[in-house]
């Protein structure tokens, strides 16, 4: 079942051994880790699309929006997300001078007892719907 990206936006996404909550923490066995909205954002963007680029540009266009601020910013963003990712930081993978994609199964959790498989349904980017490729 393809699970409408509007809805991924605001749900808890869990994938692997933690859970992403609606307000922006990042939750796994005794940890709550509340993130900086930029980093829960860009987190958001990439587990809404597993498997799919997302490119540099659309990240920093959906998680910066009419602010001109340099790519510098995106990748400490990332290496703060895997820094926090512990074990698992392989699940966001670079693909060089290009973006990078989520590696990992990710499960939408809407309310307690509903799980849902999220799958990529287009190659396209969830935010802008044009930017996103199947690599």
């Amino acid at each position: 079942m393809v699970v409408a990206v509007e809805g991924l936006m605001t749900a808890s996404l869990a994938f692997g051994q933690w859970t992403l909550q609606e307000d922006g923490r990042l939750t796994t066995e005794g940890r709550d880790i509340q993130l900086p909205p930029k980093e829960s954002h860009v987190l958001r963007l990439l587990l809404t699309t597993p498997g799919v680029l997302v490119t540099k540009d659309c990240l920093l266009e959906h998680v910066w929006p009419d602010i001109d601020v340099a790519e510098e910013s995106l990748t400490r963003c990332i290496y703060s997300l895997r820094k926090q990712l512990e074990g698992d930081r392989g699940l966001i993978a670079t693909v060089y001078g290009r973006g990078y994609r989520f590696n990992g199964r990710v499960r939408v959790v809407a309310r307690p007892g509903l799980v849902q498989a999220v799958r990529a349904h287009t190659a396209a980017c969830p935010a802008c719907g044009w930017c996103g490729e199947r690599v």
